[in-house]
Formats: C-alpha cells, sequence, structure tokens
C-alpha cells in the first residue's frame, strides 16, 4: 500500500540518488536497510511516553517518575493524581521557584487550590499564601502539601497562610419583632 508519508521501505528507496539506484548491490542495501527502518515507526510507537501517559499502566508511572526525577512523587498517589503530576512535571521543572510552578505542582493533587503572591493580597514583601477549597489540605494531607509546596517554592520566599473553605451547610432562621410606641415605631431585636 502506497503511502505518500511516513517512514516505508518505498519511500525510503525514492530518496536514494540516481546513481545508486543503477548499481544493483547498492540497490540490494539500500533495500535491506530500508526494510529495517521502515519497521522503526511501529516500535517507536511502543515507546512513546509523552502523548500516552492517560495510556500507561501506574506500575510504569511509577518507575518514569523515578527517572524524570519526580521530586514530590508518592505511589500512594491515586492514578488519576499520577498522571496529571507526570503531565505538569516538565512545565514545574521549567518554572521551579515560580507562582506558576508551585500552583501546577499543588493542584496536580489539590484542584481548587490558588497561591496568591504578597502583593495580589497586600501581604508582606517575599510572602504567599495558599487558598483552598480541598478539605484534605486541612486533614489527612497537610504533610504532603507542605512537602510539595516546600520543595517547589523559591527558596526566598515564605508560606505566610494556607487558607481552607470548606462546605458545610446550616440552616439560620432570622426573626424579627417590633414594637409601636406612641410616636415612633422601636426596633426590638433581629438579625
Amino acid at each position: 500500500m502506497y503511502q505518500p508519508h511516513g517512514i516505508t521501505t518505498e519511500n525510503l528507496l525514492r530518496t536514494l540518488p540516481d546513481v545508486l539506484k543503477q548499481d544493483n548491490a547498492m540497490q540490494a542495501l539500500g533495500t535491506a536497510v530500508a526494510d529495517a527502518l521502515a519497521v522503526l515507526p511501529d516500535e517507536i510507537n511502543v515507546l512513546r511516553i509523552y502523548n500516552r501517559i492517560d495510556e500507561l499502566p501506574e506500575n510504569l508511572l511509577d518507575i518514569l517518575a523515578h527517572d524524570f526525577k519526580v521530586d514530590w512523587w508518592d505511589p500512594n498517589y491515586t492514578l488519576d493524581e499520577k498522571r496529571r503530576v507526570f503531565k505538569d512535571n516538565w512545565a514545574v521543572h521549567r518554572k521551579l521557584g515560580t507562582k506558576y510552578a508551585l500552583q501546577m505542582a499543588v493542584s496536580a493533587i489539590f484542584p481548587d487550590t490558588v497561591v496568591q503572591e504578597w502583593f495580589e493580597y497586600g501581604g508582606k514583601p517575599h510572602y504567599f499564601r495558599i487558598l483552598s477549597n480541598s478539605p484534605r489540605v486541612a486533614q489527612e494531607d497537610l504533610e504532603r502539601f507542605m512537602f510539595i509546596v516546600m520543595l517547589v517554592k523559591r527558596n526566598s520566599q515564605w508560606l505566610e497562610e494556607i487558607l481552607v473553605s470548606m462546605p458545610w451547610h446550616m440552616n439560620l432562621y432570622v426573626g424579627i419583632a417590633c414594637h409601636e410606641t406612641s410616636k415612633d415605631i422601636q426596633w426590638i431585636g433581629g438579625i
């Protein structure tokens, strides 16, 4: 089957110079080399990592995280967390020490988390704070959260506070009573 693009035996033989195409020995050698190279795309396809992260098995992600030096890796992450951390790893390493890197590293495990630098909330210079809607930050995963923060943040920055908002529902009942006197109405109570 003819493929106009790609690494096929026919396409590789087309690249041989005319002088070599006329020599039978060179034609045979070119065919042998082209046949060997034509099977490489299938082998290369198996070795693809970056665009197959969502398909890779969990044990392979653990091995690759070690090989690619994902320092904040935890084998106890869920499979979805492992995939998010692995996908963000290169961007975090490229921007290490920046708000962007800290935001990416933390939100891969703790979604709905926002990093604010001091000038964004009126804090002291060189400080930052973290706002999160993830109750895991305040509960069992605080150590993991702080490990990621301390590993990725710039050494000259200081964590001022972590604000965690945990949604909960309550019924609030409000009542108002009024009492009329001779000239004006007096409010007795209410909220």
